[in-house]
């Protein structure tokens, strides 16, 4: 063994004993490979589209009931930007479901200035970079932005999550050069987050292809 494949190895011991692996969904050390304990179990991948909003195919990796809730959950609320290559194993086939290009502009779902400061990091800007590495395709974070400090979205019917996001975002007026965007969020439900964000980058000329998301909660609006 040379000394730059020993150094390497003495890193990979150092980070696994500092650093070990543990369960995405209940923090339980040594998961399978899929990031989840055997006790949790895998999620739920789904093989097809999920659904179309406003004439854009949506893809979700799987079904957002547990083990995947409980991941979602510490990734977004308890400070686990870790977690977000093994929730992004199950959307890597969207790349592909939804015939995008490396050209495609990666665009995540962008969080109010306060939510942002409260969480410290945007999951969705995270999963983002992690699905585009494929590609080696751009991701722009500063796209769109959020115009109003919106309620959250769980726990409200399909109106009210349309009503709470409607107007809410806006293009950056230095980003008007049309262009073919990707979305990416955690979760989808009825959609409504995604179609507030489609509307706003079409006003300007921008061609939404596709939307990508850790998760599908439900149907959502065609």
């Amino acid at each position: 063994m040379n000394a730059l494949k020993l150094g390497q190895s003495l890193a990979t011991a150092v980070l696994d004993l500092l650093a070990p692996e543990r369960c995405a969904a209940c923090d339980a050390l040594e998961p399978a490979a899929s990031g989840f304990c055997a006790d949790c179990g895998e999620p739920e991948p789904l093989l097809d589209v999920s659904c179309h909003i406003d004439g854009v195919p949506v893809f979700a990796g799987a079904r957002y009931v547990e083990p995947l809730i409980s991941a979602i959950h510490r990734f977004k609320y308890r400070s686990a930007p870790e977690l977000c290559r093994s929730l992004c194993r199950y959307s890597q086939r969207g790349i592909d479901l939804l015939g995008l290009e490396p050209s495609d502009v990666w665009v995540p779902v962008p969080l109010h200035p306060l939510r942002l400061a409260e969480r410290g990091y945007n999951q969705a800007s995270l999963l983002a970079r992690e699905l585009s590495r494929t590609q080696r395709a751009r991701v722009d974070t500063g796209r769109l932005y959020r115009i109003r400090h919106t309620e959250q979205q769980a726990k409200r019917d399909r109106q009210a999550r349309a009503q709470n996001v409607a107007h809410a975002f806006r293009v950056r007026e230095a980003a008007t050069l049309p262009e073919r965007i990707v979305l990416v969020d955690d979760v989808v439900t009825t959609g409504a987050t995604f179609s507030a964000c489609i509307r706003a980058l079409r006003t300007v000329g921008h061609e939404v292809v596709g939307c990508v998301a850790v998760a599908y909660a439900a149907p959502c609006a065609g």
